[in-house]
Order: C-alpha cells, then sequence, then structure tokens
C-alpha cells in the first residue's frame, strides 16, 4: 500500500512514514500530519484502504481529485 501511495503521489511529498505502535497498530505520516491509521476497535482491526489513504494524502498535499477511472 505505501509503495503505491507513493508512486501516485510521491512527488508531491516530502516525507512519508509509518509510525509502528502497541500491538501492530500504526500511523501513516505524510509531511508530519497523520493521514490515516490502522487502529483496534473492540472485535476488528480497522485497516486505511488504499482509497481512503490516497484522498486524505492528496488532500495533504493539495492535490484535486481524479474523477473516474484509469
Amino acid at each position: 500500500m505505501a509503495g503505491e501511495a507513493l508512486s501516485k503521489a510521491g512527488e508531491h511529498i516530502s516525507v512519508f512514514k509509518l509510525t509502528p505502535g502497541p500491538h501492530g497498530k500504526f500511523d501513516v505520516i505524510v509531511d508530519g500530519t497523520i493521514v490515516a491509521e490502522h487502529r483496534h476497535e473492540p472485535n476488528a482491526h480497522i485497516f486505511p484502504d488504499l482509497q481512503d489513504l490516497m484522498k486524505a494524502i492528496n488532500e495533504r498535499v493539495g492535490i484535486a481529485p481524479v474523477h473516474g477511472h484509469h
């Protein structure tokens, strides 16, 4: 997921970090701002999907959304 995100928006990102936390949690940080996270709910592990991650990255770096499919 990180590789695909960087291939799509990498030229607009200064710093992209996956920061590990306890129990397998992690944050996705772009240019100092958390844009996505893997978190634990009482009965589930919630992972960011690529579409949501790309939307958050695009909003953070100011890339206009792309409409339609390739």
